[in-house]
């Protein structure tokens, strides 16, 4: 089989994820980038308007099945903390030890209720207690967050956070929901940095992102990027061509604009030693 390196992807997903609930969400938006391409576009959904969960799976397993080596980020957190604790839930009995085993305890719970949404996690006895407004809740962070911070890349918020605009515990479990059916499905999905990278001709990596940190990093603005000038010249910092200045219309104007330059910011640091090494 041939073989490329490590750092070598033909295409580049930025998915601007949502946690909320109903059938289709106009903020899950997704856009690509291809290496050889000079711009990102976004990916309406293929059956509809808006994107459901259902329908963005349906999409990866399909878009899975070309010969390519893709590189996906997802704008959630893909585990809870645990190095501070040692435990994802200090106290909790059978608490899982990794994030595979964490995903698969999500699943579990969830199983039996709305496909990829995790309401019946966070308000199980066993852990809704470790969320915001209970007894045991701490706004902890994973060393992801901490070190963004640090960085001067923004605030990400805890993931035990479960009320308010800034929460980010149900997207986040909707998405671990995700990564665990689409992990049960893929041979060449390598879920960073929980597994290794495979070195085939046809592999999907998934990471987690910041789009935020992004924003930041180029220095153009400090907060969501809700017009096309701003997104252009975002996008020209991570070496991408301006999109078109209708692009930002229709709705979720920030969450299109988290999308593209994700994809831009993915391909322009894939490659780059110094941010990220698989």
């Amino acid at each position: 089989m041939k073989h490329a390196p490590p750092h070598s992807f033909d295409r580049f997903i930025g998915v601007d994820w949502s946690g909320a609930r109903g059938p289709r969400l106009p903020r899950l938006q997704v856009a690509e980038v291809l290496a050889v391409e000079t711009k990102p576009n976004l990916i309406p959904c293929p059956d509809g308007k808006y994107y459901s969960r259902d329908a963005f799976v349906a999409w990866f397993l399909e878009t899975s099945r070309l010969p390519q080596r893709m590189l996906v980020g997802f704008d959630f957190a893909f585990s809870f903390p645990r190095k501070d604790r040692q435990q994802f839930f200090p106290g909790a009995t059978d608490s899982p030890e990794t994030a595979p085993d964490l995903w698969n305890c999500v699943e579990w719970y969830c199983s039996k209720s709305e496909r990829f949404y995790a309401a019946s996690f966070v308000e199980d006895v066993t852990y809704a207690r470790y969320f915001q407004g209970e007894e045991l809740f701490e706004r902890r962070l994973r060393i992801t967050d901490q070190r963004c911070h640090q960085s001067g890349l923004g605030r990400p918020e805890s993931i035990f956070r479960l009320v308010g605009p800034a929460q980010v515990a149900k997207g986040s479990l909707a998405g671990m929901l995700v990564l665990h059916h689409l992990r049960g499905k893929l041979n060449n999905l390598s879920i960073w940095p929980f597994d290794e990278m495979p070195l085939s001709r046809s592999v999907e990596a998934v990471v987690d992102i910041y789009p935020g940190a992004f924003v930041k990093m180029s220095g153009v603005a400090k907060g969501k990027v809700r017009c096309t000038n701003t997104l252009n010249r975002v996008l020209a910092y991570f070496g991408s061509a301006p999109v078109h200045e209708k692009v930002l219309e229709g709705g979720a104007v920030g969450d299109k604009a988290d999308a593209l330059i994700a994809a831009a910011a993915l391909r322009h640091l894939s490659s780059d030693g110094t941010v990220w090494t698989p």
